[in-house]
């Protein structure tokens, strides 16, 4: 009777398998939301006139949404894999505690993103300073 392979253990048949079937299933996955996506049109802009710094207060704070957005991506990626490593470690001590590490990065990566945004409130309280909204002084 063959034990049942671990995924360091498995065929490269196998692997190659599995990863088209992920990569297919992602692909099923994300195709509502490309559908459903909007096209953007450019607005007509007067090349004489220069751009206000307010432009520059928009494409930093869709910068730094965007920096938020990606990051609580990764932190959901390394949890899920930090997850399957540890369901198929198969009693492996070294997979198991690869596993932890994992997971535990991925907590600390979300007590890293919450103890700054309770750092730029508490910075706000005391100061009186809106830190969380991005403003160029004019």
């Amino acid at each position: 009777m063959e034990a049942i392979q671990t995924v360091p253990n498995m065929k490269r048949e196998n692997r190659k398998k599995y990863g088209l079937q992920l990569l297919a299933s992602l692909l099923i996955l994300i195709t509502p939301f490309l559908w459903h996506s909007t096209t953007a049109y450019a607005e007509l802009v007067d090349a004489d006139k220069p751009n206000p710094l307010s432009d520059l207060e928009i494409i930093v704070a869709n910068i730094i949404g965007s920096v938020v957005a990606l990051g609580g991506i990764a932190v959901f990626v390394m949890l899920v894999a930090g997850g399957l490593m540890y369901l198929t470690s198969g009693g492996n001590p070294e997979s198991v505690q690869k596993a932890k590490r994992t997971l535990t990065y991925a907590v600390i990566g979300i007590a890293l993103f919450v103890l700054a945004w309770f750092a730029l409130l508490f910075i706000q309280t005391f100061t009186g300073v809106k830190v969380t909204i991005f403003t160029v002084p004019s």
